[in-house]
């Protein structure tokens, strides 16, 4: 699931929910204060499963690693992370164009290099599982990146990572309007939608990865 934006209460269908570990692909706050964060992470860690999660540009780069870490979160942002024969890398927030913003203290601003660099570092450790999946905010360039103006806003480093490293199965969120899959090559590509009106995925890994999509109720 992604893009939660601060909404704990959309979680509650989900409570409890028959899986074996939960991918957050970022924004599971919306900017919001500590406390109020801290709740909305609790909520999160309360559904059951163990949960991976990469911030989105709208985690409080200040509070949220700390916030997420008490409430027993993974944050795999930057790093691998192996869960049986399945290996997971992540790379969370966004490429910002104007460089100005990448002083930003309190958000997950980068650029393309930097993307690149860190998805390219994590998933050798990893290369070895039989599956290697990859949870990023931002979807890759031009897949499942369309916004409503029909411009595409994905990153050129998450695309240029996938094409020449062929993970089997990459997650993202970010843009609400272009939920879906789709495919780079041999790597299925799902934007798992918006959690905050009830969208998300359950994905299948044993045989060929299979989703199934999660509607509003």
């Amino acid at each position: 699931m992604a893009d939660l934006h601060g909404a704990a209460g959309a979680l509650a269908p989900l409570k409890g929910i028959d899986v074996d570990l939960v991918a957050f692909s970022g924004d599971l706050h919306n900017l919001e204060a500590a406390e109020r964060a801290r709740l909305v992470a609790e909520a999160l860690a309360s559904l059951g499963p163990p949960v991976l999660i990469v911030p989105g540009n709208m985690d409080p780069k200040t509070v949220a690693p700390r916030i997420w870490k008490n409430a027993g979160l993974w944050m795999i942002h930057g790093r691998s992370h192996r869960h049986g024969e399945y290996g997971f890398v992540g790379f969370g927030g966004i490429v910002v164009r104007d460089k100005r913003r990448l002083s930003d203290p309190n958000r997950f601003f980068f650029d393309e290099e930097e993307v690149f660099e860190s998805l390219s570092k994590a998933f050798d450790q990893i290369y070895d599982c039989s599956i290697r999946i990859v949870l990023t905010h931002q979807p890759p360039q031009s897949t499942r990146d369309r916004l409503y103006n029909g411009d595409r806003a994905g990153s050129v480093g998450i695309r240029r990572f996938v094409e020449e490293r062929e993970p089997e199965l990459l997650l993202c969120g970010h843009i609400h309007e272009d939920r879906g899959e789709a495919e780079i090559g041999s790597t299925k590509v799902a934007n798992v939608g918006e959690m905050r009106k009830g969208y998300a995925a359950i994905i299948d890994l044993e045989g060929d990865i299979s989703i199934e999509w999660i509607e509003p109720r």
